[in-house]
C-alpha cells in the first residue's frame, strides 16, 4: 500500500479537487442544518396573534394564555381577555393559574431525582417505608381484600397502583367511607395489572417527602423551581402576588350550562399538606421553563434537573400492554375526568405523563408526551421535532371543547411553516 508523503506540496489539480469537494460538502451540510432548524422553527408572533384572534371569536372563554417554545429557545405566545374576568387588567403569561394535575409532572421529576440520587429504586417494595399506603385494602366486587403484590414507585408514577379519584374516576357510591381508618380510599386492583388515574402521584409526593426529609414545598423550591428561575410557582401563593391569581369558573352540574365566574379566586387558608397530584399554582411563563428544560434533555443554563438517560426513560412506555382506553370508564360530567378524545387504545403512560401514539394531522409526532389539569390547562412536548406548547384557561369540566379545540388550533398554527 502506498502512503502519501504529507510533507510534499499538493499539486494544483489536487488542490482544486479538494476545494471543489469542500464546497460541495459545505453546501450539503448547510442544507441539512437548515432543514433541521426549519423542522422546529416557529411562526412569527404576528401570525400567531392574527390567527388566534380569529379563533377566539368563536369561543366563550373569557381569558386564555398559550405558549410555544422550541429547542432553540424561540418562543411565541398568545394572551386574550382579563385576568380577573370582571375587571380591566389584561391576562399575561406572568399571571398565576391553578394548574392542578400539571403538578404531577413536577412531582414526578422530584421522584426521579430521588431515584438518580440512589434514595429509592423504581421497583423497590414500598411496604417498609410507606405501610400507611401499602396496607390499604383492595375493593373487589364489593369485598375488601388484602393486597398480595407490592406497590413500587413505578406503579405510582404510571397510575397502575390501583388508587383512583373518588367521585371523579371511580364512583363514590361504590364504597362507604364511614368508619374508614386509612389515609386513602380503597384500591381497585392489584398493582401493575391495570391503569386507573388517581391519587398515585400524591403518594409519590409523600414518598419524596420521606426520602428527602423535606416537605414538598421546600423540596420543589430547592431542587426544581428555584434552579429553573420559576418565581411564580407555589402551593401557597404569597400575599404580594395574590393580585396575579386569575379567575376561574364552572358550567353547572352537567357541564353544559353557561360559564359563570366563581367568587373564590384567592385561596382562603394556607396549605400545610402538599398535594403532589394537584396542589400547585403556576404562571405560563414559569411552567414553560420546565417544558423547555425537559425538551433540552434535562439541561438548563446552570446545570441539570435530571440526567439525559432519565428523561429518555420517562418518555418511554412503562405500562407494557395495559390499556388507557377511556371507553366505559367512570367520570363526573360537571367536573372530571372524561378522557374521551384525550386517550385512546394506542395511548401509553411514561413516568410522568401520557404518551400520545397517534400523530396529529398538523404535524405533531407520534410519541409526544402530554397531560393537563383539572381546570383546562394542557401541555405537550414533541421531542422528535423539538417543540413544546401549553395552554391555560380556568373552567370546569375538565377536557372541555372550548379549551381543547383552541389548543388544537394553536398547535396547528405553531406547526405551520408558512
Amino acid at each position: 500500500m502506498r502512503i502519501h508523503n504529507r510533507s510534499q506540496p499538493l499539486k494544483k489539480s489536487n488542490m482544486k479537487t479538494i476545494v471543489k469537494y469542500c464546497l460541495f460538502f459545505s453546501i450539503i451540510l448547510s442544507f441539512v442544518c437548515c432543514n433541521k432548524d426549519n423542522s422546529s422553527s416557529l411562526p412569527s408572533q404576528e401570525k400567531v396573534n392574527k390567527q388566534m384572534n380569529e379563533a377566539i371569536e368563536k369561543s366563550d372563554l373569557p381569558a386564555v394564555v398559550a405558549i410555544a417554545i422550541n429547542k432553540n429557545g424561540e418562543k411565541v405566545n398568545y394572551s386574550y381577555g382579563n385576568a380577573v374576568w370582571k375587571e380591566d387588567a389584561k391576562v399575561t403569561p406572568e399571571h398565576i393559574f391553578r394548574i392542578w394535575s400539571m403538578t404531577k409532572l413536577v412531582t414526578s421529576i422530584a421522584a426521579m431525582q430521588c431515584v438518580e440520587n440512589g434514595l429509592i429504586g423504581l421497583d423497590d417494595d414500598l411496604s417498609i417505608i410507606m405501610p400507611e399506603m401499602t396496607n390499604i385494602p383492595i375493593l373487589s366486587n364489593g369485598e375488601l381484600i388484602e393486597p398480595k403484590r407490592k406497590i413500587t414507585l413505578r406503579h405510582l408514577l404510571t397510575h397502575t397502583s390501583g388508587f383512583g379519584y373518588s367521585g371523579f374516576t371511580v364512583n363514590a357510591g361504590d364504597f362507604n367511607n364511614e368508619n374508614w381508618n386509612y389515609e386513602d380510599s380503597p384500591r381497585h386492583f392489584e398493582s401493575g395489572t391495570d391503569f386507573l388515574y388517581g391519587t398515585s402521584t400524591d403518594w409519590a409526593g409523600k414518598l419524596v417527602e420521606k426520602l428527602s426529609n423535606m416537605n414538598l414545598e421546600e423540596y420543589f423550591k430547592e431542587n426544581i423551581t428555584q434552579p429553573l428561575g420559576m418565581t411564580r410557582t407555589f402551593f401557597n401563593v404569597p400575599d404580594s402576588l395574590h393580585n396575579y391569581i386569575v379567575s376561574w369558573g364552572e358550567r353547572g352540574n352537567d357541564g353544559n350550562q353557561k360559564l359563570t365566574e366563581s367568587p373564590d379566586r384567592v385561596q382562603k387558608a394556607k396549605v400545610t399538606t402538599f398535594s403532589g397530584g394537584g396542589g400547585l399554582f403556576s404562571s405560563p411563563s414559569d411552567y414553560t421553563k420546565i417544558l423547555q428544560c425537559l425538551l433540552n434533555e434535562g439541561k438548563y443554563a446552570e446545570g441539570r434537573i435530571l440526567r439525559k438517560e432519565t428523561i429518555a426513560k420517562m418518555i418511554r412506555n412503562q405500562i407494557g400492554d395495559i390499556t388507557l382506553n377511556p371507553e366505559g370508564r367512570y367520570f363526573d360530567s360537571g367536573t372530571c375526568c372524561n378522557f374521551n378524545g384525550l386517550m385512546s387504545e394506542n395511548s401509553k403512560w411514561g413516568l410522568a405523563f401520557m404518551i400520545d401514539n397517534n400523530p396529529k394531522y398538523y404535524g405533531r409526532k407520534e410519541g409526544s408526551v402530554t397531560w393537563g389539569g383539572y381546570m383546562n390547562t394542557y401541555f405537550f412536548i414533541d421531542f422528535k421535532l423539538g417543540i413544546a406548547a401549553s395552554i391555560y384557561t380556568q373552567h370546569m369540566p375538565f377536557n372541555h371543547f372550548e379549551t381543547t379545540s383552541l389548543f388544537e388550533r394553536f398547535s396547528e398554527i405553531i406547526y405551520a411553516k408558512n
